[in-house]
């Protein structure tokens, strides 16, 4: 049985294929198989998996199953005692697997992954942690690192498949944006734990496959998402004070892209309130199975929260530093 299954959902994104699959053929740990899961993409990806590298398992989705799901269906079929999950737009280094491998042996961690360094520049890192605000938006922090970030980028994580199966893994409802900060939500309920791999690195590009900007597509997803995982993941007490200053929120950044003339920015907030309406006896479901397993409270798990409103920061560097969403 190969230890470690690799995991690469693909969505048109042949581009990238080269160099991040070239980058895993020639690790110098050997014990791992390659799986890309292509969602139904129409830029001959999968010709060009199969007729150059032979060696890599492709799985042939008929419809795009989003990030989750389409890790879910690669882990589904993975032989992998573990499994890494890794972006398309990523490279590694050769001694990354081993090293990456080694560690999480030999640490009593539940997921571990490494810090990125920019796709291009192989000498520019800033070393971080993420985290959410209390409203389930991310952030990013580079001064006064003390503690353990909320979670760890979706981008490259790696962990037990029988751990993904004992915390249900990825919700498959949440197409692209949040599914890992969903995850590592729950993760941090039943009292897993992770870490970043000091110095080790993967090389990634960001927003592969659905570019940067302010995007309505990008937005709809975040805003379906988000509120999907506030109401599986916070007790009820906490809904009654987080989900009425939510939903204000959202109304404040409504009024702000009509003003700006984006209405289907704004639309897209109408629509995520909507989704979840639709979905709400599924998210339900789901939330039963959350609380009804969750070893923290709601205390605990704030003090890994940003205590502000991220979406503040996030547009002050946006408008004003000109830096990516």
């Amino acid at each position: 049985m190969n230890k470690i299954s690799v995991i690469i959902v693909n969505y048109n994104g042949k581009k990238w294929l080269q160099k991040c699959l070239d980058s895993l053929l020639t690790q110098q740990y050997k014990n791992f198989e390659v799986i890309v899961v292509d969602n139904n993409s129409s830029d001959d990806s999968i010709q060009y998996i199969e007729k150059n590298y032979p060696t890599v398992i492709v799985i042939k989705s008929d419809k795009n199953l989003g990030f989750a799901g389409g890790n879910n269906l690669g882990i589904e079929k993975a032989k992998g005692e573990y499994i890494l999950l890794l972006n398309n737009d990523t490279w590694v280094e050769n001694s990354f697997l081993e090293k990456l491998y080694t560690f999480y042996i030999n640490h009593d961690f539940d997921v571990v992954g490494p810090y990125q360094k920019d796709y291009h520049d192989e000498s520019e890192f800033k070393q971080y942690l993420i985290t959410i605000d209390l409203f389930g938006h991310p952030i990013y922090i580079s001064k006064g690192i003390k503690r353990t970030g909320f979670y760890l980028s979706g981008v490259c994580v790696l962990f037990s498949k029988k751990l993904y199966a004992e915390t249900l893994g990825l919700d498959s409802n949440f197409f692209m944006y949040f599914e890992e900060i969903d995850w590592f939500w729950r993760l941090n309920l039943l009292k897993k734990t992770f870490s970043y791999v000091d110095n080790l690195f993967v090389y990634h590009a960001g927003a592969g496959s659905t570019g940067s900007g302010i995007k309505y597509q990008s937005f709809l997803w975040r805003n379906q998402n988000t509120l999907q995982m506030l109401l599986k993941n916070y007790s009820r007490y906490n809904l009654f004070w987080v989900l009425p200053i939510y939903f204000l929120q959202n109304i404040v950044e409504i009024a702000f892209f009509l003003l700006i003339f984006k209405p289907k920015i704004a639309l897209s907030y109408v629509q995520g309130w909507w989704f979840n309406i639709v979905n709400f006896g599924r998210t339900m479901q789901k939330r039963k199975w959350v609380q009804g397993n969750r070893l923290v409270s709601d205390f605990e798990i704030t003090k890994k929260m940003y205590i502000g409103l991220a979406k503040i920061d996030h547009f002050y560097q946006y408008f004003f530093k000109s830096a990516k969403i």
